[in-house]
């Protein structure tokens, strides 16, 4: 037995920079790819990872890892990153120069820095009102200059606030696109928020969250949050709903918060409409109270309404099959396929073919598979119309070469839909 040891990933380090200029810049991630200039080498260093807000001319210091990209050489992985005061005139100039300040371009910057001198980071911060003094900024321009600075300030504030709480740089971006200036106060007051709102973040992440902002561990919010959780993590095993009992005894123990409390955040749940509670028929006629998440809840109904519609429909689409001789249909089938059917798999075939809607479900290697392409061939020797659909893209090129027929998607409502290669197979006929 050979062992291999994974190599170990570089130590943290920090590096103090001037941004001289950004390469690529994803505005939907933060995702950047930069040059930067240190007292350390001549030469420009590539730095990439989320630098929102960051702009030419500003000196940063990053922290983060080396590493070598097999194209583009020796990079630094930004983890996190802080400005450092601008200091030499130069700097300032390029740096208001670089866009970063709408109402600013290198010409003004040019005008402000020589009227100001090293006074003009202070004079924007602290009496933006004096920028008047510089000729050619006149009233408008200089409140359209004051916002945006405002506006630049408050992303460096989200983010230093975000990273001091453990949020990663990444997470960072998202929560300042979802909330913007609000975002130090959704997260300090209402972390669980970040679970519904935010793409990549769920319960864990925002109860990690929530421990650095200190919210109580028995806090109503978050065991709410975690009721939520629980059901969320059951529909991964199939459940559409849980039963309050199982759903308060689970969220218990996840929690590690007394029952009654789960018990008392579950009827705010309902009464809040984060969840749907109702009575169903239990295993010994008794019925139980089921929980359901809202999104479930509307699924399932919607499912039943459209089978309940399916089945009052009072023509028979496959009239042909009515009266047809099965022991002959299923020969010419054999000698089509050059195979039998299974009992199980016959049954399947004519439960299809004859109702009004058929649901074929089984483990992998049952013959969902061959099963599907005999209705498929039977259906069409009759001269029926057939329409083949799957969920995806792949699973219609999957269950064409399957069947020989073509297949589309998505599935439309009036149709024989089959999705070949999943756990279960759904037919409408």
């Amino acid at each position: 037995m050979v062992s291999v040891t994974a190599p170990a990933r570089p130590p943290l380090a920090v590096l103090e920079a001037v941004l001289e200029r950004l390469t690529y810049v994803n505005e939907e991630t933060g995702y950047t790819v930069a040059r930067v200039a240190t007292d350390r080498s001549s030469d420009l260093l590539t730095v990439v990872g989320a630098l929102l807000g960051a702009q030419p001319g500003e000196c940063l210091r990053l922290q983060g890892r080396w590493s070598s990209h097999p194209q583009y050489g020796r990079q630094f992985e930004v983890d996190s990153y802080t400005t450092v005061l601008v200091a030499a005139i130069q700097d300032i100039q390029r740096y208001l120069g670089s866009g970063l300040v709408k109402g600013i371009g290198p010409v003004f910057a040019e005008r402000i820095v020589a009227h100001f001198g090293l006074d003009t980071l202070r004079v924007i911060e602290e009496e933006p009102a004096r920028l008047v003094e510089v000729p050619g900024l006149g009233p408008k321009r200089t409140a359209k200059i004051t916002a945006a600075w405002e506006e630049q300030k408050a992303i460096k504030e989200v983010m230093v606030f975000l990273q001091g709480v453990g949020v990663s740089t990444s997470l960072a971006v998202r929560i300042f696109k979802k909330y913007a200036d609000a975002s130090i106060s959704v997260v300090r007051n209402e972390p669980y928020r970040l679970a519904a709102d935010v793409w990549g973040i769920g319960f864990k992440t925002a109860d990690t969250i929530a421990q650095a902002v200190r919210i109580p561990h028995d806090s109503r919010q978050r065991v709410k949050a975690g009721l939520q959780y629980t059901l969320s993590e059951a529909s991964d095993s199939g459940h559409c709903y849980l039963p309050a009992p199982q759903l308060v005894a689970d969220a218990t123990k996840i929690l590690d918060v007394p029952g009654d409390l789960v018990t008392a955040c579950l009827d705010d749940l309902v009464a809040e409409e984060g969840v749907v509670r109702e009575a169903l028929p239990g295993p010994g006629g008794e019925h139980v109270p089921a929980v359901y998440l809202v999104p479930f809840h509307r699924a399932e109904q919607s499912l039943a309404g459209s089978l309940q519609r399916l089945l009052g429909v009072h023509a028979d689409r496959l009239p042909h099959f009515a009266d047809v001789n099965w022991d002959k249909a299923l020969a010419w089938l054999k000698a089509r396929t050059g195979a039998d059917l299974a009992a199980e798999q016959e049954q399947a075939v004519r439960l299809a073919l004859t109702s009004k809607f058929a649901v074929l479900t089984g483990g992998p290697g049952c013959g969902k598979s061959f099963t599907v392409r005999s209705i498929v061939e039977l259906a069409a020797a009759k001269k029926a119309k057939v329409t083949l659909a799957a969920p995806t893209g792949r699973a219609a090129k999957r269950l064409s070469e399957l069947t020989g027929h073509p297949a589309a998607t998505p599935p439309t409502t009036d149709c024989y839909a089959a999705c070949a290669g999943k756990e279960n197979t759904a037919s409408r006929s």
